[in-house]
């Protein structure tokens, strides 16, 4: 294929032997409305009807293109990207070719001023020419621009990361045949490329694809088939592909092996841990080993790997970079229904599941993930019973192979060799055209990372089903016979780009895999390699996550590029007219809670055998019936001692303590109402706690759970001063809590300042979303602001209780003065304050401060909002509760929440589509 532009009107054209396909960037107006919005217009000719030769036309780019991978809006523009370069890596069948993608360009729609920016010719300075004119090119000719041109300015190409990223290896794609679907799946006397039954799962340019493939589903059969078999439509997937050739007896064999990675969840080490809402993993990964006896028979197995399915996380920032601590983020109760969701997508995917859990049964940061994992997989088994059971082994990897080396790694076969033979492999007789035998299950492989340990126990899966396969069809080979050194090269080069695409440097134990002997240098290599991946984790992951949440359209600002189509619009705009009919309004009764402890932790055991000693049913319910909540965000400050050894060593054990306890009085208090509620989220920074329940029945409803903090102590290096943030979304509806300790001290007012302002710029979710990206936003927390008075004076206008005029104390409210003068927090609100100040006062009491320091009473303990999805109910502190110097606050809201139904919107949609295209025949019936 070439890509020519015609520059009047401005379109892009590509071109195959015998159509072209052309994206014109125009502005189309709403069907029900007076607006209008850019969109790319996408037509389909004969070749002949286009004059190539034609002034005005000009060829953008001298290499070949290879494929086209779809469009992107980054900025105000618009992009067309295709494959410019590519070596061949693979051929798993006659004719069936994988090429790794060497290089990309894109190509602007709608500004003319990249058009002679050529990415692959230029340096990081990313040259183009500022001299562009029209008029001083021949346009009679076809002329390939590049950035070799004079008077060239230093501007980076809006799309430089995009292409840095799909030119880095990593990245497949063939013209032959499906690649997003495994040899069995697909069929093998499949010749043809046809988007009707691709897997999106992992066909990475599925976002720049999207319109497009919808463009082409909604054509007629005979415009399908001229776009799948002119290629005009690529599927990239990223992992791995490589075939070697060898001779088993008197066969000519080739042996291919072909990873690909899911791009649902995907992202950088520390990035992407666990599952998500959705019940996708992490660096989850298919690979098929196929072994093509040529013109003879093929054979193919398929093995699996993807993270613990849980919701956990690790955090990169720990002081101790080599053993960065896990944390599981939300209750076994509330994963239930995830974790099930995915064995059954497996299931049915791939048949009877084998999991084997390679962590470790002694290292404290790996045993909470396989003893919940574990827990999981026994209450799938006993719900169904009646079914094929998952199996489930535990091989402690760096237990088995501590004495002997990686060598006794093969010490996992007796473990699954009964579900090996039960799962067998697929295999086909091309003489007879008939397939013989199926794979009925798969294994699916994890340690923490699904990387080093993972990678070498599947070379020796693979090894024993090779061996097996051998051994069937009496093609034993001798033991001298290169066949499996070479396989192994393959699984140590598989595991070696995996590993990059996850981590940024090769695998570990891959020179084991290549040379099946471990020694010093190589021991060294592997401890080399483990610095790299801690700096790249900490400085360079980022980044690299940034470019792909923009490759797959993650970010919060980005859509798809919108094709021209007059039905996709005739759609919406009667959607939107019909919204009521497939959308609700749930409300919702939300608890918000904030409590400085001040280091100190209950005694849990006791309170398990008193009547609510802490008073804390007085906190969480304190209207009792009146208000149940259905939605509970707790935040603790101060649940460790703010000293430099209790900072250095802190863990999530006090996190774990606290969702006891606080799980303990909801669900003692709803147990009598038939209420049960769930751990969704819990997140830790060194001295702060937040707590996310929700009432069991809602948890379907809940979407997008994320954590995230920002350290403020110490110029941001410290965790006794900053912010932890929970966001997610009920239905459509996006919401965002932030538990917050800003910085101490009565004259320290800017320092509070400059902390909110760092927690606002510098705290991120997935997809690039900040705090003010969601539509109901809550901050509460010890934000530490005082009262701007002398001790005495506050004291004394606090000593009559029945009488005490809050809103004249107010005004001496710091907090209150920033937000009156746009200062911090400005465009919060805050419900009116009917309450003595929180802070500070003498342990188990409530008796002010009487130590040497005096500190002035304030209002330290707040909890502010905003968003037009909220109800302000009540605000008040709970003086009963005496263990801490500060007293607990609570806010009680309603929250207006949107419900789609999109099985309903779908319907509708559907019928829509008919109702169009039945008028419109009717319409041309009449001409």
């Amino acid at each position: 294929m070439k890509i020519y532009l015609n520059r009047n009107p401005r379109t892009l054209i590509l071109t195959s032997k015998t159509h072209a396909l052309l994206f014109r960037y125009t502005k189309s107006s709403s069907l029900s409305s007076n607006s209008s919005r850019t969109s790319v217009h996408v037509e389909l000719l004969d070749l002949n009807v286009i004059n190539l030769s034609r002034k005005g036309l000009v060829k953008l780019s001298k290499n070949e293109i290879h494929g086209f991978l779809g469009l992107i809006n980054i900025g105000l523009n618009t992009f067309l990207c295709a494959i410019t370069s590519k070596y061949q890596v693979a051929t798993p069948l006659a004719h069936h070719s994988i090429n790794r993608i060497l290089s990309v360009e894109f190509f602007c729609l709608n500004d003319a001023k990249w058009d002679n920016y050529n990415l692959n010719q230029i340096n990081t300075n990313n040259f183009i020419n500022n001299n562009y004119n029209n008029n001083s090119i021949n346009l009679s000719t076809f002329d390939t621009f590049t950035a070799t041109e004079p008077n060239i300015n230093l501007i980076d190409h809006p799309c430089l990361d995009l292409q840095k990223l799909l030119s880095n290896g990593s990245f497949y794609y063939s013209s032959d045949f499906d690649l997003t679907n495994n040899l069995e799946t697909r069929g093998v006397v499949s010749n043809s490329l046809s988007f009707d039954n691709y897997q999106d799962e992992y066909m990475w340019n599925s976002f720049m694809m999207t319109e497009m493939i919808q463009f082409r589903n909604k054509s007629s059969t005979d415009f399908k088939k001229i776009l799948d078999n002119n290629g005009f439509l690529t599927t990239v997937i990223r992992g791995f592909a490589k075939t070697f050739q060898s001779n088993i007896k008197q066969y000519k064999a080739d042996l291919t092996l072909i990873s690909k990675q899911s791009w649902k969840r995907a992202g950088t080490r520390y990035n992407a841990r666990g599952v998500d809402d959705d019940s996708n993993v992490a660096n989850f990964v298919e690979t098929e080993i196929i072994l093509h006896l040529i013109d003879h028979i093929v054979f193919s197995f398929v093995q699996i790997r993807g993270s613990i399915p849980l919701f956990w996380e690790q955090e990169t920032q720990s002081l101790n970079l080599s053993t960065p601590k896990v944390q599981i983020t939300r209750s076994l109760e509330a994963t239930t229904p995830i974790f099930l969701k995915h064995f059954e997508d497996l299931m049915q995917n791939y048949g009877s599941i084998h999991v084997v859990n390679l962590l470790s049964k002694s290292k404290s940061s790996e045993v909470p993930l396989s003893k919940s994992f574990s827990k999981l997989i026994h209450y799938l088994n006993n719900l169904n019973k009646n079914q094929q059971p998952v199996d489930y082994c535990n091989f402690d990897f760096h237990q088995e192979t501590k004495t002997q080396g990686y060598q006794m790694a093969k010490r996992v076969i007796p473990l699954i060799k009964s579900n090996m033979y039960l799962f067998g492999y697929f295999s086909y007789d091309l003489t007879q055209q008939q397939t013989l035998s199926r794979q009925k299950g798969a294994f699916r492989t994890n340690c923490l990372d699904c990387l080093d340990r993972t990678n070498l126990i599947q070379q020796v899966i693979s090894n024993a089903i090779l061996d097996m396969i051998l051994d069937d069809y009496k093609l034993v080979l001798p033991s001298e016979f290169d066949f499996f050194k070479k396989h192994n090269v393959l699984w140590a080069d598989n595991g070696d780009q995996i590993s990059q695409i996850y981590t940024g440097t090769n695998a570990l134990k891959s020179s084991f895999s290549r040379s099946g002997k471990m020694s010093l240098s190589l021991a060294l290599s592997d401890a080399t390699k483990s610095v790299s991946r801690m700096y790249i984790n900490n400085f360079v992951d980022k980044g690299r996550q940034l470019t792909i949440d923009t490759l797959l359209g993650r970010l919060a600002e980005q859509s798809p590029v919108h094709l021209f189509d007059p039905i996709a619009d005739y759609v919406n705009d009667e959607l939107s007219k019909i919204e009521s009919k497939f959308t609700t309004f749930e409300n919702l009764n939300i608890f918000v809670g904030t409590f400085n402890v001040n280091g100190l932790t209950p005694n849990f055991n006791k309170l398990l055998n008193e009547d609510d000693p802490l008073h804390f049913i007085e906190w969480l319910f304190p209207i009792k019936d009146k208000f149940i909540p259905d939605i509970f965000i707790i935040g603790f400050q101060e649940v460790i001692e703010l000293n430099a050894a209790s900072i250095l060593n802190s863990d999530n054990s006090q996190s774990i303590v606290w969702q006891d306890i606080i799980g303990d009085v909801l669900n003692k208090y709803g147990e009598d109402k038939g209420i049960k509620f769930s751990l969704i989220r819990a997140e830790q920074m060194s001295s702060l706690i937040f707590l996310f329940f929700l009432r069991t029945s809602k948890v379907e409803n809940i979407k997008r759970v994320e954590g995230s903090n920002k350290k403020t102590g110490l110029m941001g290096i410290s965790g006794n001063k900053g912010a932890v943030a929970i966001r997610f979304n009920y239905g459509s509806t996006s919401f965002c809590f932030i538990n917050s300790h800003l910085a101490a001290g009565r004259l320290n007012v800017k320092d509070r300042n400059d902390d909110y302002l760092m927690i606002v710029h510098s705290l991120k979710f997935t997809k690039n979303q900040s705090i003010f990206n969601h539509e109901a936003i809550i901050w509460l927390g010890d934000l530490n602001y005082r009262v701007e008075l002398d001790n005495f004076e506050v004291r004394g206008r606090l000593e009559d209780e029945e009488n005490v005029n809050f809103e004249d104390l107010l005004n001496y409210d710091q907090l209150l003065a920033e937000i009156d003068k746009n200062g911090a927090f400005r465009n919060f609100d805050e419900m009116e304050i009917k309450f003595r100040p929180t802070y500070k006062f003498d342990n188990n009491t409530n008796r002010y401060d009487t130590s040497e320091k005096q500190r002035v009473p304030s209002w330290t303990d707040r909890v502010l909002y905003r968003g037009n999805a909220l109800k302000p109910l009540a605000y008040n502190s709970i003086p009963t509760v005496m263990f801490s110097d500060h007293k607990p606050v609570f806010a009680a809201f309603k929250a207006t929440a949107k419900v789609v139904n999109y099985e309903l919107r779908e319907k509708f949609s559907k019928e829509l589509y008919e109702k169009y295209r039945v008028i419109h025949q009717n319409n041309n019936d009449d001409l």
